[in-house]
């Protein structure tokens, strides 16, 4: 994952993942969908080979997630990389919330890319079952000396996101 560091870089994602993705989280409404994409990473960019669902069992999972023990320490240690994390915004847009940034410890360090989707309400027959995907490049920088809570801070910054 060194190659993300401090670069431009594009998420390179087939459609027929973001299809599998989105089928997905609208099977799990109207609780939140989450999973974990695996991949390569290089610093041509990030290609994405494969979506792995992990079931939520968060205790409120129409307002959070939380990946399933079991089955996240096992795609920890699978092959192809684990790349991301994945999870749904079901009533929201897919914008990173106070939530998404109070859990990146969880992820930051394991992984870089976090991603976010929306069912796109349908106002005609055309967005049925279509989904709005964003992806973010977790960064983890290490906070001034002087401010009261020392240690790594975490963000995410908006990744390009390519459709193949």
């Amino acid at each position: 994952m060194a190659a993300l560091r401090g670069q431009q870089n594009t998420l390179y994602i087939p459609s027929s993942v973001e299809q599998e993705i989105s089928e997905y989280m609208f099977h799990s409404l109207p609780q939140e969908a989450c999973g974990v994409v695996l991949g390569e990473a290089a610093a041509g960019g990030i290609r994405i080979s494969r979506f792995q669902p992990i079931r939520n069992v968060a205790p409120d999972p129409l307002h959070h997630f939380q990946l399933e023990q079991v089955e996240w320490i096992r795609c920890i240690f699978q092959e192809p990389t684990l790349i991301g994390v994945f999870h749904s915004h079901p009533r929201t847009e897919p914008l990173p919330s106070l939530e998404d940034i109070h859990s990146l410890p969880t992820f930051a360090g394991m992984l870089n890319v976090y991603l976010i989707g929306s069912p796109i309400h349908p106002s005609d027959t055309t967005s049925h079952n279509k989904m709005n995907l964003y992806a973010y490049e977790i960064q983890s920088t290490a906070k001034a000396a002087n401010q009261v809570n020392e240690g790594i801070k975490h963000t995410l910054q908006p990744l390009q996101l390519c459709m193949t």
